[in-house]
């Protein structure tokens, strides 16, 4: 009897009209649906059921689709529109030889070799029955417990096991690729703890029979060894840093800055006593080019020692009575130690000039603060916050403001001003204080030092309350600084009030009312940072005082 490829498996036999015999869910292995009195096949050795209209399919996944999609052999993508195209088998990007609907408003396409898999398999993760090939369903894998609806995948009907076809190839994973052993799936779920993320879990685990490591499956494709884009050494995964790394205190990801146990996997250089959490550390991890690209001219975590000027507080070392300057060319510059007569704006950073000494140019209404003003590094050879290489961008004062607006990629805030552009990808725009911010920042507003999280973790921010990347207190539990709160001016001055006033970190008393003497609105969040004058008792917003667009002439 020809019933399709399932006869090569098993012996089937039709039933006019299918009754249940307690044995079985009674629903077919190819549509899901029930069987129960209705014309099907049936096996006589295990629960394998089948209505006939299904049987009638050829299974092979080459021939069943293109009866339903005419699918058309190309031998290479023909991809017009420059977009990422992935197999509806494997969602993997497709470039070579492959199957597509001939009918051009369907999307569908598969690789040459998912269009080929084998109906029927045996497995070593499964090897008591065959394995039957499905098409995408609500079903999820029994071995990396994702879910199998975008692509496709074998079954077992008589157990109810389930493999997706990535787990079906990598169902052991070889040494090169993050361990230096090989590592073996568990042919059963069990209860164990994952050496690499520390997670309690009961499934399918992947075991190195070396070292006794039992490792999840979502953890075991992190590679031995990887380059990431934000330091100069490869980093390599480490199952047990207490054995390097003593004080487990000072055990923080470099990336994060959350505290990394070491008593499990991290990322790890010893040369520079480097740690990154494997996420982290792959987040930036350098994909199919050579490291030293994007390891040219300054680098910015030593901007710090090149630039000592750029921080958040005035430099008040006086610095020699002329300079001249890239950006002013037909006159020097001019230090000034006096106050003038009304405030003007860095043509560097945009912010207020509060405090002398500065540089100008009077003549052109020209001013630079002193610490913009010294030798800005002309490239850096990558941000903080990018992989590639940035060029300072200077004000050009024959194109009109409008045109010299910049969003500020970091911060947020539209911008006039110097920045810092990525001209390899030109997609990325950052102001000088933003992309010269040091990775270890001293801020007057808290007693500790606070370390940069170059992945974002989002905690609420100390001085405002949003949640945004930035700076974060290793010492201090969920003391967090955005890189907006961070690069405020630390003094300011409002038409409201005659004497400068200065940033403030904590409520000016104890009366339980605090209100902003500009909008005059309560403030809701007397904790939030504002701006104080102590002589006349004046409080208020920091966006009252600073303006919405702060940066903008």
């Amino acid at each position: 009897m020809e019933v399709g490829d399932c006869s090569l498996w098993h012996h089937l036999i039709f039933c006019e009209k299918m009754e249940s015999d307690g044995n079985n869910k009674g629903v077919c292995w190819l549509c899901e649906e029930s069987v129960l009195g209705r014309p099907a096949y049936k096996c006589l050795e295990c629960n394998f059921l089948q209505h006939k209209s299904c049987s009638a399919m050829k299974m092979h996944v080459e021939h069943n689709l293109r009866e339903r999609h005419h699918l058309m052999f190309k031998e290479e993508l023909n991809n017009t529109a420059n977009k990422e195209v992935v197999c509806l088998g494997c969602e993997e990007p497709v470039f070579g030889p492959n199957y597509k609907c001939s009918i051009p408003e369907c999307s569908f396409l598969l690789h040459k070799s998912c269009s080929e898999l084998s109906h029927v398999i045996q497995h070593p993760m499964h090897p008591e029955h065959a394995l039957f090939l499905q098409v995408p369903s609500r079903n999820s894998c029994d071995v990396c417990q994702q879910d199998c609806t975008r692509s496709f995948f074998y079954r077992c009907f008589t157990c109810d096991f389930d493999i997706d076809i990535k787990c079906v190839s990598r169902w052991r994973i070889s040494a090169d690729d993050c361990h230096q052993h090989a590592l073996c799936p568990t042919r059963k779920q069990i209860q164990f703890t994952c050496e690499a993320c520390a997670e309690e879990s009961k499934g399918i685990a992947y075991q190195c029979s070396i070292c006794r490591v039992f490792i999840h499956r979502k953890c075991a494709p992190f590679q031995h060894t990887i380059k990431t884009t934000i330091h100069d050494h490869s980093l390599t995964r480490n199952y047990s840093l207490s054995q390097v790394k003593k004080q487990e205190e000072n055990a923080f990801c470099k990336l994060c800055r959350k505290k990394v146990n070491t008593e499990y996997a991290a990322y790890y250089c010893q040369e520079c006593d480097y740690i990154a959490h494997m996420e982290c550390a792959t987040y930036f991890k350098v994909e199919g080019r050579d490291l030293s690209e994007t390891m040219n001219e300054v680098d910015a975590n030593q901007l710090v020692h090149l630039v000592e000027g750029i921080d958040l507080a005035e430099d008040e070392r006086v610095g020699p009575r002329e300079i001249n300057h890239f950006n002013h060319p037909q006159h020097k510059l001019i230090l000034i130690d006096e106050k003038l007569m009304e405030d003007k704006r860095c043509e560097a950073c945009m912010q207020f000039i509060i405090i002398v000494p500065f540089y100008g140019c009077v003549k052109c209404n020209y001013f630079l603060h002193n610490r913009c003003a010294k030798v800005l590094p002309s490239t850096i050879k990558r941000g903080l916050f990018h992989e590639h290489r940035l060029t300072l961008i200077s004000k050009d004062s024959n194109v009109n403001a409008y045109r010299r607006l910049f969003c500020c990629d970091v911060c947020g805030y539209s911008r006039h001003g110097f920045r810092y552009k990525c001209e390899e990808c030109s997609c990325c725009n950052g102001d000088i204080q933003c992309c010269l911010i040091p990775e270890i920042l001293k801020h007057e507003g808290h007693q500790h030092l606070l370390f940069l999280a170059l992945r974002d973790s989002y905690e609420s921010c100390n001085g405002c309350g949003d949640k945004r990347s930035g700076f974060v207190c290793t010492k201090c539990d969920k003391f967090a600084l955005c890189i907006r709160c961070a690069t405020l001016p630390l003094v300011a001055r409002h038409q409201h009030d005659t004497h400068l006033l200065k940033l403030s970190y904590t409520r000016e008393d104890d009366s339980g009312e605090y209100y902003c003497r500009i909008c005059e609105k309560e403030r809701n969040h007397p904790d939030h940072w504002f701006y104080y004058c102590v002589k006349c008792d004046f409080s208020a917003h920091r966006q009252c005082v600073l303006g919405e667009n702060p940066y903008i002439t």
